[in-house]
């Protein structure tokens, strides 16, 4: 029997929730994330918080959350679940929730449930794949090696990193951002004669990591080296972790033909959505 579980707090989501978010913690990252900061300090945002997993016959199948003035954020989910989520959100927010966000076709259904019974009208703001990565053999050209960028490389991460962001409209991914990845070992150059692609690596652990940003800038393009450095860094994790994935924007052409090209697997695509 499927049911909507409710928890009073974070701290009581993650005792039920957590092991289960672990078992694929880069397709559930959001959620994860969302709650271990909470956890650590949830006066940020407003009251009352949304903790929810979504149950069959007691097994933990799915989630749902919110932190206001936040979206609703959704895991994958069945389809038999999405009516009972609305409804339990009601209780909670009456009419007024800001969007939601997460794994389709789950975000995008119970949005649609929600205008359905609330009016207004939604617009989607973004969205992304997620692939896995394979054991596509590396090709073999252009000429290069792949190295750990390093304290020096700050200037170039956080103007590489910016134009990354520029390109995409993911601004969170911006140079900063890839200034920050040089103190996890988390950026990455392609050197040919000098640098001339940069890989950033959002999400690591000890099992799993997901490639979030790759950028060659324009003059370097059409030449091999995201693909190849793309290739030799999905290597150098597989003698680490067990699992390799690479976020793509949809819009992104390039990005979508450098997965395929390098034999990844498309995961789930996910969509962030807005209310007005």
């Amino acid at each position: 029997m499927l049911t909507v579980r409710r928890h009073p707090d974070v701290r009581a989501f993650l005792a039920r929730a957590e092991t289960w978010l672990l078992e694929a913690e880069i397709e559930r990252a959001a959620p994860l994330h969302s709650a271990r900061q909470a956890r650590i300090d949830d006066s940020r945002y407003q009251k009352p918080q949304y903790w929810a997993t979504i149950e069959n016959d007691g097994e933990v199948i799915g989630c749902a959350y919110r932190t206001p003035p936040y979206r609703v954020g959704v895991t994958a989910l069945p389809q038999v679940a999405f009516a009972p989520l609305v409804l339990d959100l009601e209780a909670v927010y009456g009419e007024h929730v800001s969007g939601f966000s997460g794994v389709d076709p789950a975000a995008s259904a119970v949005a649609d449930i929600w205008i359905a019974r609330h009016g207004g009208t939604s617009s989607i703001v973004s969205r992304q794949f997620l692939f896995s990565l394979g054991n596509a053999p590396a090709p073999k050209e252009p000429p290069g090696a792949l190295r750990a960028a390093t304290q020096s490389d700050s200037a170039l991460a956080k103007q590489w990193g910016d134009a990354a962001a520029a390109e995409s409209g993911v601004s969170v991914l911006d140079g900063n951002f890839c200034v920050r990845l040089i103190g996890a070992g988390q950026l990455h150059l392609w050197e040919d004669g000098g640098p001339r692609c940069l890989l950033g690596v959002s999400h690591s652990s000890a099992w799993a990591a997901a490639l979030a940003i790759v950028y060659t800038p324009p003059a370097q393009r059409r030449k091999g080296y995201a693909r190849r450095a793309v290739a030799a860094l999905s290597e150098q994790l597989a003698g680490r972790v067990s699992k390799r994935y690479f976020f793509v924007d949809p819009r992104n052409r390039a990005a979508q033909a450098l997965a395929q090209h390098l034999g990844a697997e498309l995961v789930h695509a996910s969509v962030d959505i807005d209310f007005r």
